[in-house]
């Protein structure tokens, strides 16, 4: 057993996404919610701080600003790393992030560059609604854009016949981690 590493850059030219597939990778959502007993200004202000993220996800174990440009706003750019376990060993992947959407208290939200020249692949927000005083609820929401080279498409790509259940099979991993996050989040905030 061994650790592969992939990071965006590493990769040669971005191939094109097979067409077939576009349909479904536009359908490809999913969502989770929790209720946390504090303040949305305090629940945005953990989520924007992308360098806690590994604290909280299965998945992602770090995030780091990248550039001149850091910090919780539009255009900030950021490097996530993850990792998962696979038959073989670890898979890391550390790809580069852009925030897309900054409304303090309100929603924050983040594409995800491809593993060739960075393409936005995937799209994360998450979204904060004040409820009974000192509590709210967090929602977030990952997207798939319909042509994002993720390592999901790729393998969905050079499988067409098995393509959705290989992505309704990666969504179910992916929410699972979100409410696991959002689990993992609320039980800081709320201490």
């Amino acid at each position: 057993m061994g650790t592969e590493v992939s990071r965006w850059g590493d990769h040669g030219r971005r191939p094109v996404p097979d067409a077939s597939n576009r349909k479904l990778f536009d359908r490809t959502v999913g969502c989770a919610t929790i209720e946390i007993a504090c303040p949305a200004a305090d629940a945005w202000a953990l989520v924007a701080d992308v360098t806690r993220m590994g604290e909280f996800s299965p998945e992602c174990v770090g995030a780091r600003w990248i550039g001149l440009n850091r910090g919780a706003h539009v255009g900030a750019r950021f490097e996530g790393t993850n990792r998962a376990r696979t038959a073989t060993g670890d898979l890391i992947w550390v790809r580069p992030c852009t925030v897309v959407v900054a409304d303090s208290g309100r929603s924050f939200g983040f594409v995800v560059g491809d593993r060739y020249d960075g393409t936005p692949a995937t799209h994360w927000l998450y979204e904060f609604a004040s409820k009974a005083p000192g509590t709210c609820r967090v929602t977030v929401t990952f997207s798939h854009l319909p042509d994002g080279l993720s390592g999901l498409r790729l393998v969905a790509d050079s499988d067409l016949e098995n393509a959705a259940n290989l992505v309704a099979g990666r969504l179910r991993e992916l929410t699972e981690g979100m409410q696991t996050t959002l689990g993992r989040m609320k039980a800081v905030l709320e201490n």
